[in-house]
């Protein structure tokens, strides 16, 4: 998908060899306002077919506003105003929001220049072909055609972008994934391989899997039996892969318990005024949410008392692997903390003291790993991002003390004060971000609305999935299961 849409913009130009081997000189003209003209135009065709197949891209709104509006049997002819609109408000198809991963991450293009590595040019040449077989000569032509839409109605059909042909498979397979064994790879090509890699060996192990079953398998940083690439940077992916599910949970309790905070707020307004609520009737309130919904947190006298109680829950199976048991289910307690948000957020601070102690559960028993200090920067780096290691750190602080006093260092530092935090740093473009400020008597809600609810911050597993069976490393099964 990615070469099809952006081979318009990439064939012009001269084929460079991987980084440290000499690169090829560039044609007259590649990076001339003509040429990207060219490039642009070749892009929209391409867009415009799929839109009348019924199959638009993403992005498609800006088409739809102008070259699609062209009265029906009339040309339209790329130059002048309306073509200058779709150029500033189209969502360019090369653009990473549209793909995934970027085009010079996966070097398609060089780091420094919009030119083609040689390893790519296969593929553009093959779909540059196809096209002059599809469409007439004077469509392709330098200078701004007049096009109907009946001229280009059979583009999308002849060369879907969900058909890629096998030069195009090929050579997606060798820069997405196989390339990170070549001697001249970069560190990024070889973790990406690491990562698919071990990907591939777990759906070996499991069989066709769902995004969930996936995740519930990584949490557990287990290594498959048979790794299919270097063990060094399967492991450490493994690992990294790990650490994100729990990071995942983590981030979704801390923002449902705004969302709890923001909500316990708007219950104690006073005539349609907001009145500010003491922390300590907060942590009152969170304390005994928790009591009734968790039997180990009623059980439990002290902070690290409760800690301790999900900890043995993993029993004989131990840590990471326990969250993937039910009970201590990362991705169990992530569903648990959506549905809450939605239905019943009486639920959350329970939800939320289960899922800090398995995130700790899960750190402590990674924070051995022998992972490289790069890595480790990314776990443990920007204090203010409250890193999962800083969390443990200070619920163990806490520990001795009574089990509430969990609830004042969650409302007042990771949930209120980030958010705080937050608001100001990003605050320079105008918009109004503060939900929840803190007074003197206490907190108190600040805005009218009350805060949507939270989902999981976005990764990439659907994309690593969706490319890796789109050049056949991966399959995908009619009911939306990926297999090895």
């Amino acid at each position: 998908d990615v070469m099809r849409c952006c081979a318009a913009e990439m064939a012009p130009h001269r084929n460079p060899p991987l980084p440290n081997q000499q690169q090829q000189p560039k044609t007259a003209g590649a990076n001339s306002k003509l040429d990207k003209t060219w490039g642009q135009g070749q892009e929209a065709l391409y867009a415009w077919s799929h839109l009348l197949d019924g199959r638009p891209f993403r992005g498609a709104t800006s088409l739809r506003q102008t070259i699609a509006r062209t009265p029906e049997g009339q040309a339209f002819r790329f130059e002048g105003e309306v073509w200058e609109k779709y150029k500033r408000t189209r969502t360019n198809i090369m653009a990473p929001t549209e793909y995934g991963p970027s085009i010079k991450a996966l070097r398609y293009l060089s780091l420094d220049e919009a030119i083609v590595t040689k390893q790519v040019m296969p593929a553009v040449m093959d779909f540059e072909a196809r096209v002059q077989e599809v469409l007439s000569p004077h469509l392709l032509a330098v200078a701004p055609p007049s096009i109907k839409a009946s001229e280009i109605e059979g583009f999308a059909a002849r060369l879907s972008v969900e058909d890629p042909s096998d030069v195009e498979r090929a050579v997606f397979r060798l820069m997405f994934h196989e390339i990170g064994s070549d001697e001249l790879a970069s560190p990024a090509m070889r973790r990406r391989k690491g990562t698919i890699d071990y990907l591939i060996g777990v759906l070996k192990e499991l069989g066709p899997s769902t995004l969930d079953d996936i995740r519930k398998r990584f949490v557990a940083n287990r290594l498959p039996a048979n790794i299919g690439g270097a063990v060094e940077h399967v492991t450490h992916s493994a690992i990294m892969l790990a650490y994100l599910q729990a990071r995942q949970l983590q981030r979704l309790a801390t923002e449902a318990m705004l969302l709890w905070t923001e909500r316990v707020l708007t219950e104690e307004n006073v005539g349609g005024a907001a009145r500010s609520i003491p922390t300590e009737e907060l942590v009152d309130r969170a304390d005994a949410a928790a009591a009734s919904l968790d039997d180990s947190y009623r059980a439990s006298v002290t902070v690290g008392g409760y800690l301790t109680s999900i900890v043995s829950m993993g029993g004989h199976t131990g840590w990471p692997e326990s969250a993937a048991q039910p009970g201590t289910a990362v991705v169990d307690l992530m569903v648990s903390l959506r549905e809450a948000q939605q239905k019943d957020p009486t639920q959350i601070p329970g939800l939320a003291a289960r899922s800090f102690a398995v995130v700790k559960a899960v750190n402590d028993a990674l924070k051995l790993s022998d992972l490289p200090q790069t890595s480790q920067r990314v776990i443990d780096g920007r204090p203010d991002r409250l890193p999962m290691s800083l969390m443990s750190t200070r619920l163990e602080a806490i520990s001795e003390r009574p089990r509430a006093s969990m609830w004042a260092e969650i409302i007042q530092g990771w949930v209120i004060g980030q958010h705080v935090h937050w608001s100001a740093v990003r605050g320079g473009d105008g918009n109004q971000r503060l939900r929840i400020a803190l007074e003197e008597a206490g907190g108190m809600r600040v805005r009218k609305r009350a805060t949507g609810n939270f989902v999981p911050t976005a990764d990439r597993l659907y994309t690593m999935l969706a490319l890796g069976a789109s050049c056949g490393l991966i399959q995908r099964t009619d009911d939306g299961r990926f297999g090895a």
